[in-house]
């Protein structure tokens, strides 16, 4: 159970890598657990093609900015965080996001910080190539604050292969010292993404689109995709055990 407020970043600062995916994944897994308890909110930043925020319309709470180097969409950001309780935020990041958050970051993240409602939960889709690593450090020099959970989006391969991310980690003191765990997304085929991509709906209005065949392996994505999401639970309420058995 998430305690406290949470916002959930789900970065990359680069289109292709499974963004909008993870998110979609994400805001589902939160409904489905928490939906009674909290007010799940999807925060789509991409402008050019808001499709978590256009499946989710109308059904749960949601709100566009564009969170550029343009101070604007940052301080309404901080606006709804401000006026919102019980509520877990669902941030789907746009390509090319790294230069709003080399001019916002360390203001956006400190201001977080001092507030102490909010925990911030990075997640960090990743293909194989070296940008996918270079901007993940890029973004940690600016976002000093929360959790960090690269994914290996095995859509592009076994994680095994992602020997480009796994070297650097293991050479960078500095991106070890951030990273909080590196978590394995699941591959979904691309007949049936394409299905889910085409019909701009939601999780649920998907399986319904599809055969039976096709619901199935859907189905098993979407079982090892929520299972991902529950590592990070444990490890957020492992740490509020280790808060709590601090206090005097």
């Amino acid at each position: 159970m998430y305690m406290k407020d949470t916002i959930f970043y789900v970065g990359g600062s680069k289109g292709g890598v499974g963004k909008s995916m993870v998110s979609h994944a994400l805001v589902q897994f939160l409904i489905d657990k928490y939906s009674d308890q909290k007010t799940i909110y999807v925060v789509e930043t991409d402008d050019s093609n808001p499709d978590v925020g256009r499946a989710y319309k109308g059904k749960i709470p949601g709100a566009g900015f564009v969170l550029d180097e343009d101070e604007r969409g940052w301080l309404a950001l901080s606006d709804l965080l401000d006026g919102s309780r019980d509520t877990l935020f669902v941030i789907n990041s746009a390509a090319r996001s790294n230069m709003g958050i080399r001019k916002n970051g360390r203001e956006f993240t400190e201001t977080l910080r001092n507030g102490g409602r909010y925990d911030l939960v990075t997640l960090w889709p990743m293909n194989r190539q070296k940008d996918s690593v270079v901007l993940l450090g890029d973004f940690l020099r600016y976002v000093d604050y929360g959790s960090v959970y690269p994914v290996l989006n095995t859509y592009f391969g076994d994680a095994v292969d992602f020997t480009l991310y796994t070297n650097y980690l293991r050479e960078s003191d500095f991106l070890e010292s951030k990273v909080t765990k590196t978590l394995i997304f699941p591959s979904l085929s691309d007949m049936i993404a394409d299905i889910f991509y085409s019909g701009g709906q939601t999780i649920p209005e998907t399986e319904g689109r599809l055969n039976a065949l096709a619901r199935q392996y859907f189905l098993t994505w979407r079982r090892k995709a929520n299972a991902m999401f529950e590592e990070i639970e444990e490890i957020a309420n492992a740490d509020v055990t280790a808060e709590g058995d601090g206090e005097l």
